[in-house]
């Protein structure tokens, strides 16, 4: 054991005293820090303020953002605008093939506007449309 009285003061700045970090390096490591919490404030605010991004498709929210507004919430349908039912009993007789035909590709008489696979649709969510047709069947 070293006796404190004996050791010099060159001896003892070198045994006790810290490691002073070099000013660049000090500022690099605030940068990383500084960034790291920027991305999980980021990641944090897409995954709690916006929920509709989320990873499972959601029928019913495809439905009422490109269906709603022409065959109504309950899927009535405005008869007096000639757009049909898709809880009337033709609806219901309907295959599932069909009824994913006539989403995804405007049925046998390619109507443009039912065209949704070339507006951006996805196999699956026109899957997740026609199961929420037949869920609104079902009420």
């Amino acid at each position: 054991m070293v006796n404190f009285a004996t050791v010099t003061k060159g001896q003892q700045g070198q045994r006790f005293s810290r490691r002073r970090t070099n000013p660049y390096e000090r500022e690099a490591i605030m940068k990383v820090t500084k960034i790291a919490a920027l991305i999980l404030t980021i990641a944090v605010a897409l995954f709690v303020l916006i929920p509709s991004l989320s990873w499972a498709e959601d029928g019913a929210a495809i439905y009422k953002a490109k269906c709603a507004a022409c065959h109504g919430a309950d899927a009535a349908g405005k008869p007096a605008a000639k757009i049909p039912s898709l809880v009337s009993d033709d609806a219901k007789k309907l295959s599932d093939a069909d009824l994913t035909d006539f989403v995804a590709n405007g049925g046998p008489s390619k109507k443009a506007t039912h065209a949704f696979a070339s507006k951006g649709l996805t196999p699956d969510q026109v899957k997740a449309v026609v199961e929420e047709i037949r869920n609104l069947q079902k009420k």
